[in-house]
């Protein structure tokens, strides 16, 4: 089986995540994708919103999509999420399937600063989704697909709710009805 593995915070999911997801299956002919929420990546400085309402957020983001499913491994651990570990335990859980790390150009550019990054490219493949707009990628460590995307941004959506603008625009129905019941990201 021909597994992609998509990590993040998705504090919140949105529409480009979805798209990115999908457009990676195509590209590769996935078989499924497996969400993985961060408790905490080591490159960020801000704790995400809680893990509960991040999963929920993403059940609802990802319940008519059924080539993906959501593993919450790395919110189950304590302290940061390093990729490295996760892709240990990717190869424990998924030995004889073909494993593809999902990552976006702008993880590409700090991958240097990755714990264990170089032992990370021993563990699975690493697909770079490239975006058409940006300079073409040519690294023979990676596979390198291009494919359109969203420009959404997480964290322009919770400054957008934080200042009381509006952003049902971005976000699944279901997820901003969600944010909005729950008070998430508001001042």
């Amino acid at each position: 089986m021909k597994i992609g593995f998509f990590g993040g915070t998705f504090d919140p999911v949105h529409p480009g995540h979805i798209h990115a997801i999908v457009e990676a299956k195509i590209s590769l002919g996935l078989d499924k994708v497996v969400c993985i929420p961060a408790k905490q990546s080591p490159l960020k400085k801000n704790a995400p919103t809680r893990d509960d309402h991040r999963l929920n957020m993403l059940e609802l983001a990802i319940r008519d999509y059924g080539f993906m499913e959501i593993d919450d491994w790395e919110m189950t651990r304590e302290g940061v999420s390093y990729t490295y570990d996760t892709a240990v335990h990717l190869q424990e859980e998924y030995p004889d399937d073909e494993r593809y790390f999902l990552i976006g150009t702008d993880q590409y550019k700090s991958f240097e600063k990755w714990h264990r990054h170089e032992e990370l490219l021993k563990l699975m493949d690493f697909v770079i989704m490239d975006r058409y707009s940006d300079e073409p990628i040519s690294d023979d460590r990676f596979i390198t697909i291009n494919q359109p995307v969203i420009e959404i941004s997480s964290t322009i959506i919770r400054d957008r709710i934080r200042d009381g603008e509006i952003v049902r625009h971005q976000l699944d129905p279901e997820v901003y009805q969600y944010v909005k019941e729950n008070h998430l990201y508001e001042a």
